[in-house]
């Protein structure tokens, strides 16, 4: 055999390491796109709603919908009761049904096209491991791309030889730039323990649009607090939200009287 740069590169032991370690974080990144995608989200069990006899009733969607004035009373009281009427089910706080699943679904952020399969709260910290794992693959994919380019005085002929690097580069780029984008959104959303579908229809969702202040987030619980224990550690507790809530109204009112 000829020698050649790719025939000396493979045969160089001192470079396995790091080959090793590329490769695992490929199936570090792709254990975390099919934990995502198969884990469930969190779908509402199909529990039909007890006579109910007391207390407010609302259907989710109709309500956040028609009734987003924001002029409602604040109530702490853990006795309102929501109801989705497509699954006929009582609607926890924080919960949304989603037409693309056709489901209710825990903590719910939102459908995502790509992985077909929703965000909610069983697989949110899954769904940001893999956009963090990815992010880093794709930025050590452009360090290799770039030192991939071969040298060429004459521009035509560098543009020719490389013409297929550059393309993979620009592919590269603008894929970092997305996934960028979204870890840093979902990031913020981890620390404040908010999701994209109460950022965007808060003023539709009847248990936000009615507290005191627009700006309130009644389950923040402290930035540390929100990203360790709710986001990446949930599963050792389940988080009871309509308790979460009610104290955290309680107090910004208790405060502000």
């Amino acid at each position: 055999f000829q020698p050649s740069d790719l025939r000396t590169a493979i045969y160089d032991t001192s470079n396995y390491f790091y080959y090793i370690a590329y490769g695992l974080l490929v199936y570090v990144s792709l254990f975390f796109y099919f934990m995502t995608c198969y884990t469930d989200p969190g779908y509402v069990p199909y529990k039909r709603i007890p006579n109910w006899t007391g207390g407010m009733m609302s259907t989710s969607d109709d309500d956040d919908e028609n009734e987003g004035n924001g002029q409602q009373p604040v109530t702490t009281s853990n006795n309102y009761l929501r109801k989705c009427l497509l699954c006929n089910i009582e609607q926890p706080l924080r919960s949304h049904h989603c037409d693309f699943c056709n489901r209710c679904v825990l903590k719910y952020d939102h459908h995502c096209p790509y992985l077909e399969t929703c965000i909610g709260e069983y697989n949110h910290c899954y769904f940001w491991c893999f956009l963090l794992t990815t992010d880093i693959l794709i930025v050590w994919s452009i360090m290799l791309c770039s030192g991939s380019f071969v040298p060429f005085s004459d521009w035509s002929s560098w543009l020719h030889i490389n013409k297929f690097r550059l393309f993979a580069m620009h592919v590269l780029i603008i894929s970092l730039c997305a996934t960028t984008i979204l870890l840093c959104i979902h990031s913020v959303f981890a620390l404040t323990n908010s999701t994209t579908w109460e950022r965007v229809s808060r003023h539709r969702i009847t248990y936000l649009n009615r507290l005191p202040n627009e700006d309130l987030n009644p389950f923040h619980q402290g930035y540390c607090h929100n990203f360790f224990y709710s986001f990446l550690c949930r599963r050792i507790k389940e988080q009871q939200w309509d308790i979460v809530y009610k104290k955290r109204v309680e107090e910004h009112v208790t405060l502000y009287m």
